[in-house]
């Protein structure tokens, strides 16, 4: 962690971190839709909000018998967060929202009624937008400004621009241009691919390596028999797909999900500027995609370095200096040549 972190500080990312992942879980959870993943989902929503309510209301540590209960924590982030000067708020209806929520869950727990889709995703739409609230009023030191999402939190607290440029611009696309949600996948694509590549020890195999391994595979391969090194090729590469995600802290289904939205950066051009980003042809992502898939992304990166995982490379300032023309207009010409399809 960075030594100009002090340890209040450090405590509340830690619960930060833990309500961005009990989010990105509950939506994992949610897409099964039976009665006991829909319970799964809204309980792990359910705690989310409550610790992000707790950052709102700038809740300390008790002792002894005290008990703070829910509606105390809403009441205290709602005086917190609805000041005369703020520019968001906890408004009527997702007080509402957030107060039907809890009795659904008091229900479940001490009655064990049946919980549905609907009170599920409202559970988790819940934690999305406080989500959403919780950056700017938890990282004053880091001046974020009004309405900061995620990605621009977990920017400025890692302190790789590298990573974070393209962080904060997908939070930008997500508020600018939410006509185009694409551009906002695309930033969490190079976001994402950006810190792989940057992690120590090195957990993303270098692309540009594929040809040399398969090369020395074949090499390696008695009697000329190629596709012995194919086939050795091909376990690695199903291998890999586990491990990765799990390397990261998710599972390899909501890995390959968060994929299947943002697509993946081409590495190789990383050196250069903005890179390709491929994802499935005809691929359009929802804004609720877009949602999930920050939380995750930001929970991946935040993790790897609160780790001590996650470290400049040479040529950095190149790099960034190299993006920042397309960042000043992302839905220009060279967008829609940015952007491609995997075929």
């Amino acid at each position: 962690m960075a030594n100009s972190v002090s340890l209040h500080e450090r405590l509340r990312l830690m619960r930060w971190l833990a309500a961005v992942g009990l989010t990105a879980t509950a939506e994992d959870i949610a897409r099964v839709d039976t009665a006991e993943t829909n319970a799964m989902a809204l309980l792990g929503a359910h705690a989310a909000c409550e610790a992000l309510l707790g950052l709102l209301a700038g809740v300390q540590r008790h002792t002894g018998p005290k008990e703070v209960f829910f509606w105390q924590l809403l009441e205290e982030a709602k005086k917190k967060v609805n000041t005369p000067k703020a520019k968001v708020r906890i408004e009527p209806d997702m007080a509402d929202d957030l107060d039907a929520m809890h009795q659904i869950r008091n229900a479940f727990v001490h009655a064990s009624n049946t919980v549905s889709a609907v009170e599920a995703e409202r559970a988790i739409s819940n934690a999305r937008r406080l989500l959403e609230l919780v950056p700017a009023k938890l990282a004053v030191p880091w001046r974020l400004p009004a309405g900061a999402g995620l990605g621009t939190a977990v920017a400025e607290v890692i302190s790789v621009e590298a990573v974070g440029m393209w962080l904060r611009h997908a939070d930008d696309m997500q508020r600018q241009r939410r006509d185009r949600p694409e551009l906002a996948t695309d930033g969490l694509a190079r976001a994402l691919d950006a810190a792989l590549i940057r992690t120590h020890p090195a957990v993303l195999n270098d692309e540009s390596s594929r040809g040399v391994q398969r090369n020395l595979l074949y090499i390696a391969a008695t009697g000329g028999r190629n596709w012995e090194a194919e086939e050795t090729q091909a376990q690695i590469d199903r291998l890999y797909q586990w491990v990765l995600p799990l390397a990261l802290g998710t599972s390899p289904v909501a890995y390959q999900r968060l994929r299947d939205v943002v697509g993946r950066a081409e590495v190789l051009a990383a050196g250069v500027g903005p890179c390709r980003v491929f994802r499935p042809e005809g691929a359009v992502p929802s804004m609720e995609a877009v949602r999930g898939a920050t939380s995750q992304t930001a929970e991946i990166i935040f993790r790897l370095w609160a780790m001590g995982s996650l470290e400049p490379r040479h040529g950095d300032d190149q790099m960034v200096a190299a993006a920042q023309s397309f960042i000043a207009n992302p839905s220009g010409p060279a967008a829609g040549e940015l952007s491609q399809p995997v075929l």
